[in-house]
């Protein structure tokens, strides 16, 4: 990697989930394999005005900071602000929706505000909307949810025209149920996290304590939402062009499919 690249990536200073959990940038991890899909995007980009990239996965799987990492590693080589992150949980419709509607299930009637993280809590429609605008070359404001307050802020965000590549990542872009089958025809190029099952449970946990949530909470949400969430990704999402396989949520062991794109 160029000193320049590494010394312009390394004076970074990348935060995860909106909050003050630094994250911290790992050179051969970078060099092995963030360089090679930065490039690979790049490429990509040249061929259109903006780019808009699918990451995938289920939760746990370290879609927020590899999409971060990804982002400063295309504009350290770029060396211009010219990719961006946008994150799907910007449409979980508020909590004041959530607490006034259900879902159904075998037991009965159950408060989205429960199952907060489903598919079924996202506001698909206006998600789909924002993204084909984005894909257009649009300048285009969107939601960020805020992971102190729990609740999406409208319009906390926007995607200029510098923004040549805009990176959207999120557990269901790539699901091919309903509305959400709709994903996939906006993504130049799709990408997809895989982990041992075990790494997403430390990983998923981790998050939890840091948004506040106590032991017992987390085995809640892990046992209601998470892991039938994780099964649901993984057995009914379309197949992407390139599959991150992960060692844990922070750690790349190797990429597939990115030399046949």
């Amino acid at each position: 990697m160029d000193a320049a690249v590494w010394s312009n990536l390394s004076q970074t200073a990348l935060f995860l989930d909106q909050t003050e959990s630094r994250l911290d940038i790992d050179r051969d991890q970078v060099e092995q394999f963030y360089l090679p899909v930065a490039s690979h995007l790049l490429e990509k980009q040249t061929l259109m005005s903006r780019l808009l990239v699918g990451v995938a996965g289920p939760p746990g799987s370290g879609k927020t900071a590899f999409a971060t990492l990804l982002a400063a590693v295309i504009n350290a080589l770029s060396k211009e602000d010219l990719a961006i992150v946008v994150g799907l949980d910007g449409w979980h419709y508020p909590n004041a929706y959530l607490e006034t509607h259900v879902v159904e299930r075998e037991v009965g009637s159950v408060s989205l505000k429960s199952l907060k993280g489903i598919p079924e809590t996202f506001d698909v429609a206006a998600a789909l909307g924002c993204f084909a605008s984005i894909r257009r070359g649009e300048t285009v404001p969107i939601p960020v949810y805020s992971r102190e307050l729990h609740d999406p802020l409208p319009n906390a965000g926007s995607v200029q025209p510098r923004h040549r590549i805009v990176i959207a990542e999120g557990n269901f872009l790539l699901l091919g149920e309903g509305e959400w089958a709709a994903f996939k025809y906006l993504f130049g190029v799709s990408l997809f996290l895989r982990a041992d099952p075990q790494a997403l449970c430390a990983a998923l946990a981790e998050r939890h304590r840091r948004g506040g949530k106590t032991p017992a909470q987390i085995a809640h949400h892990l046992e209601t939402v998470d892991l039938p969430n994780a099964e649901r990704v993984l057995v009914n999402s379309f197949p992407a062009q390139i599959v991150i396989h992960k060692k844990d949520a922070w750690s790349i062991e190797r990429i597939e499919g990115l030399n046949s794109n």
